[in-house]
């Protein structure tokens, strides 16, 4: 979901959005967005709910960014892309990862050539298959599962990916 500059009050958000997979989206305009905003304060806590987990989740990616390994913010990373695409297949490519780990490329091919010498993926053009996913997790380092379980938490298990 993007628009939580609207939900918090905003009218405009300064940051990019980047769609990764070919996927079903729904859309809707700034106006009607906070017109529904208004009318629903039901909507509204159930989004503000959505925006806390955000926030956790980027708190959990900037102490990631600082504290841990490539391969291991890499291993982190394609868990969350699993959690979010159907299948084990996520059709990422390196210079794509490189943008989202804020890394050089070269150093992204050596992460996934580290990932799967241990089993834990096949990387091909254009596409990471996920083959050990609790491998990749223990290797995320404590990393992932904290906001997840947030996630569940406040939104429920029923969205839970």
């Amino acid at each position: 979901m993007t628009g939580s500059a609207l939900i918090m009050g905003g009218d405009r958000s300064p940051h990019d959005c980047y769609i990764q997979a070919d996927a079903e989206v729904a859309s809707m305009d700034a106006e009607p967005f906070t017109k529904a905003l208004s009318d629903s304060p039901t909507l509204r806590l159930f989004l503000l709910r959505y925006v806390h987990y955000a926030w956790i989740q980027a708190s959990y990616t900037a102490l990631a960014n600082a504290r841990l390994k490539l391969e291991e913010r890499l291993a982190r990373w394609l868990v969350m892309c699993n959690d979010r695409i159907e299948g084990d297949r996520l059709p990422i490519t390196h210079e794509f990862l490189s943008v989202m780990l804020g890394v050089r490329r070269p150093g992204v091919t050596v992460a996934l050539q580290m990932l799967e010498g241990r089993g834990l993926i096949r990387s091909n053009r254009g596409e990471v298959i996920v083959r050990d996913r609790t491998g990749l997790i223990t290797l995320a380092n404590s990393s992932y599962g904290q906001p997840e379980a947030e996630y569940a938490r406040l939104i429920g298990e029923q969205a839970s990916p």
